[in-house]
């Protein structure tokens, strides 16, 4: 305060302005000097143009013709001469504006000084506007201002150091302590009344004591340190216990610390700033990101501990920065959960800045602060919702990659039908395509009645069997009318060639870099079980002491629930193929057999499936089998030549 009054008092002093006549002189005889050594030259047969180069002038074509006749040029010699003159009337310097100094000035003329006001004293720019006022040609009018620019001295020179050394003088006088405090002192009484003067006293004294704590407190800076340890060593603890999979990879952990130290680095930038707007602390970028990368649960309770660690420094305190953090941070999380399409992301959009909007003005009511103020707030936090969001889709194909991470939108582009796997799998064994498809359909609606991932089930299925792709006659989906090739085979060599599709199928998936979340459903979606048809065969030819584990597959046995649903899909869709007539009931004791005899061999174990689960994934299987196979109503055929019911509509 005692520094604001200060300025102000120094305020007071007005610019101070020396008339300096001498200048008209200075530039009128640099003028002279100037036209005499052109006569010179011109009378010599010299170049005009270096003669008034080596005086800082450049002379164009049409300029050098005007100066080049004696006539004209004495007549431009008057008409300087008679601009230069004027400014005995006393004009500002070149680039000295009026709004610099201010409304008065002090005109120091010999030994006497006056105040002025600024706008009497004409500037060099209404000095040229009076030359082009006189007339001539243009070409002669640009030539003569820029001899004046030349050539002109100013003739009111402001005293820049000597205004300068008043205000210091003034500054000077003003006592920079407001108020002693003597230790001991009472500065106000019980049931007193608080003077104005005590208030500033109690405090400039809290503000002083606040100041030697943050400037000598070795023990203030250890305790914000481990407070900020102890939120972030907190978080970490929680992905240990509850997401440990996250907590193993190193490049996941390294993705957390980047966007907390994204949003410390944004939100230190902004607390520099004045006004500090903490609306704009771009706390929803990351969690945007860490919900379309993991999960939404991860990724709000990630922006709590954003908005804790952020709330708890010493430069945002009293500030809201921990209530926007937090309601901004968690609709981030739980609106951008799952993301499918351009419409959700828009969606998350428009959550969050309502949120901002909602924050903003509950807490504006509870300040009661201006209208104005709110909208504002409300704005900013808009602005922030569309740049997180925009930021979040830009970076998140990086993100991804260096995660590695699969997102929903990359599932999506996984299931495009024009993928080079899946189009050579429809072309080169569409029987194979078509047992995909199937299983798909079953496997993602299992998985959405469990809580599992239907859309990474679906994707999962149709690159299941791409291993197949390798040589598709030796399976008999795609033998259509050919002739079976393991007739003719010993069932230990055709049922390592069923094996070798496993195989054959992996290395498939990663020469065209499927994710290995997919990958899985590879082995997996036959675990470890028996190649029964061949082991069956190959006993009936008398090989009772044969080495199971060459008629088995490699596994593992599935680690997921939507693997785990895959093998049991696998089984299912295969073997309704072949009942005479699929319904519910014939459906249902078949999934049922099925399904138990693949508990029973324990290709389950190690699956993430509760018994009432599996129940519903039976019941799910039921469901869709029955309206893939339910009967047809038969029509009678009609006189016209087509039967009725090729006109009807499917049932």
């Amino acid at each position: 305060e005692r520094a604001r009054e200060a300025e102000n008092l120094a305020g007071t002093v007005k610019p101070i302005l020396r008339f300096n006549p001498e200048g008209v002189q200075v530039g009128i005889l640099a003028a002279d000097r100037f036209f005499a050594a052109l006569d010179s030259a011109a009378a010599a047969g010299a170049d005009l143009t270096e003669v008034a180069g080596t005086h800082g002038i450049l002379l164009d074509t049409t300029e050098l013709q005007l100066i080049r006749r004696p006539a004209q040029r004495s007549a431009l010699r008057d008409a300087l001469v008679r601009s230069l003159a004027r400014a005995a009337e006393g004009y500002l310097p070149v680039g000295l504006s009026r709004a610099e100094l201010g409304r008065e000035v002090v005109l120091r003329r010999g030994g006497s000084e006056r105040v002025v006001p600024t706008e009497s004293l004409p500037t060099f720019g209404e000095l040229l506007s009076r030359v082009a006022q006189e007339g001539g040609t243009p070409e002669r009018t640009a030539l003569l201002e820029r001899l004046i620019g030349a050539f002109y001295r100013p003739t009111l020179v402001y005293e820049r150091d000597e205004t300068e050394r008043r205000r210091d003088a003034l500054r000077a006088t003003v006592d920079s302590v407001d108020t002693v405090v003597l230790a001991g002192q009472r500065i106000v009484a019980a049931h007193e009344v608080i003077t104005e003067r005590a208030a500033r006293q109690i405090d400039a004294l809290r503000l002083a004591l606040n100041a030697d704590g943050r400037r000598f407190s070795v023990l203030g800076g250890l305790g914000l340190l481990g407070l900020n340890a102890l939120i972030v060593g907190l978080f970490g603890v929680m992905l240990f216990f509850f997401r440990p999979q996250i907590y193993h990879a190193m490049r996941s952990m390294v993705f957390f610390a980047g966007s907390f130290a994204l949003v410390a680095v944004a939100a230190g930038i902004l607390v520099r700033q004045s006004p500090v707007r903490i609306e704009l602390i771009p706390v929803a970028l990351p969690v945007f990101l860490l919900a379309v990368l993991f999960d939404g649960r991860i990724a709000a309770v990630a922006a709590m501990a954003l908005a804790a660690l952020l709330g708890s420094q010493p430069a945002l305190r009293g500030t809201e920065a921990l209530v926007f953090c937090f309601v901004s941070g968690v609709a981030a999380a739980l609106s951008m959960r799952r993301i499918r399409s351009r419409t959700q992301a828009w969606a998350s959009i428009i959550t969050v800045a309502a949120i901002y909007a909602a924050a903003a003005a509950l807490s504006g009511a509870a300040a009661a602060e201006p209208i104005s103020s709110i909208g504002t707030s409300a704005a900013l936090g808009g602005v922030n919702a569309l740049g997180s969001a925009a930021l979040a889709m830009l970076v998140l194909p990086l993100a991804e990659h260096w995660t590695r991470s699969t997102t929903d939108l990359r599932l999506l582009e996984l299931a495009d039908p024009n993928h080079p796997l899946l189009r050579r799998l429809a072309t080169e064994a569409p029987g194979t395509y078509a047992h995909s498809v199937s299983m798909a359909n079953l496997c993602e609606a299992a998985c959405n009645a469990i809580g599992a991932n239907g859309l990474l089930a679906r994707v999962g299925c149709y690159y299941h069997d791409v291993g197949k792709l390798t040589n598709p006659q030796l399976f008999v989906e795609n033998l259509g009318r050919l002739r079976n090739p393991h007739d003719h085979l010993p069932p230990a060599q055709s049922a390592a060639l069923i094996r070798r599709h496993v195989e054959d199928g992996i290395a498939l998936a990663r020469a065209h870099r499927i994710p290995e979340v997919i990958v899985q459903f590879i082995p997996e979606h036959h675990g470890t079980q028996e190649i029964r048809y061949f082991l069956d065969r190959a006993r009936e030819q008398g090989g009772a002491d044969l080495n199971s584990e060459v008629f088995r597959y490699p596994g593992p046995k599935p680690r997921s629930a939507e693997t785990a649903v895959t093998l049991l899909a696998d089984a299912v869709e295969a073997a309704v193929r072949v009942l005479d007539e699929p319904t519910p009931e014939v459906l249902a004791d078949a999934i049922e057999h099925l399904v138990e005899d693949r508990i029973e061999s324990g290709q389950l174990r190690e699956a993430p499936l509760t018994l009432r689960e599996i129940d519903q994934v039976k019941e799910e299987f039921v469901r869709v089998l029955s309206s893939m196979y339910h009967e047809r109503i038969e029509y009678p055929e009609e006189s016209g030549g087509l039967s009725a019911d090729w006109e009807a509509p499917q049932d």
